[in-house]
């Protein structure tokens, strides 16, 4: 608890906020991403299992709602495994940040159903489309060597990473206390200094579909390092905390410093 006291005592402070970072610094983001997914590797890929297999017998447009917070769980993962914080203790103190992200997609995924639905009345030059044309979503017998529920999955949240804003928004949601314009501004600020980070949301994006369309399991690595990603990223621009130095880091600077002493 004691690492998200001083993380509430700079808020409080009123130092908390982005802050332009080194253009290359996604190189170490995605270390720390892939070395913050692998301290808790059993938990992650619990996590990825449990929670798409339970939506694969529902609609798509469930997951495209759900997708959003659960990037949001794997960065309080993330987070726990950087502040060396029991992962219970983390999730504990953060179902209402979930809540928000989910609330939030829930709203945009309905305001875009109904435009797409006027839309598509207009094109029709109907009030009401009738009954016929309503399609009904049947549940199909996934193979677990297809696992088509990973890649709809890596779809779903490569959509969102489309519209940029979740990049930042969803950390801020889950891991402050700050109101939703808050949030909102923070985010807008953050891609204005940082505008680089654009490029490499737009690049994750694509990675992420390219899993999808190779294999529906690689949703299990790549869910927490998204999640390890995004979180290195707020970490560094809104806390000011460089990215941490993996185990394998130091050992070799030991090496060198061991090797550069003078005897």
């Amino acid at each position: 608890m004691f690492y998200w006291f001083t993380h509430w005592f700079i808020i409080m402070k009123n130092t908390f906020g982005s802050q332009p970072v080194e253009s290359n610094s996604w190189k170490r983001w995605l270390k720390e991403a892939v070395h913050l997914s692998g301290k808790n590797l059993a938990l992650n890929v619990a996590l990825v299992l449990l929670t798409i297999g339970l939506l694969a017998p529902f609609s798509p447009m469930l997951l495209l709602i759900t997708a959003p917070a659960l990037v949001g769980v794997f960065v309080l993962v993330a987070h726990s495994a950087a502040s060396s914080e029991p992962v219970l203790d983390t999730l504990k103190s953060a179902p209402a940040g979930i809540l928000r992200v989910l609330f939030c997609s829930t709203a945009a995924v309905s305001i875009m159903a109904i435009a797409f639905f006027f839309i598509l009345m207009i094109v029709k030059g109907t009030a009401l489309g009738s009954p016929a044309t309503t399609s009904t979503y049947v549940p199909q017998d996934y193979q677990f060597s297809d696992f088509l529920v990973g890649s709809k999955a890596l779809f779903a949240i490569g959509l969102w990473l489309l519209v940029i804003l979740p990049w930042f928004a969803v950390p801020l949601m889950v891991c402050t206390n700050l109101p939703l314009r808050l949030c909102l501004d923070h985010t807008f600020k953050a891609f204005n200094q940082n505008k680089f980070v654009v490029f490499v949301v737009f690049f994750t994006a694509l990675g992420l579909m390219g899993g999808a369309l190779f294999h529906g399991l690689t949703v299990v690595p790549l869910f927490p390092i998204l999640g390890g990603l995004m979180y290195s990223a707020y970490r560094h621009i809104f806390m000011g905390l460089p990215p941490l130095e993996t185990a394998e880091a130091k050992s070799k600077s030991s090496i060198f410093d061991r090797l550069l002493q003078p005897k």
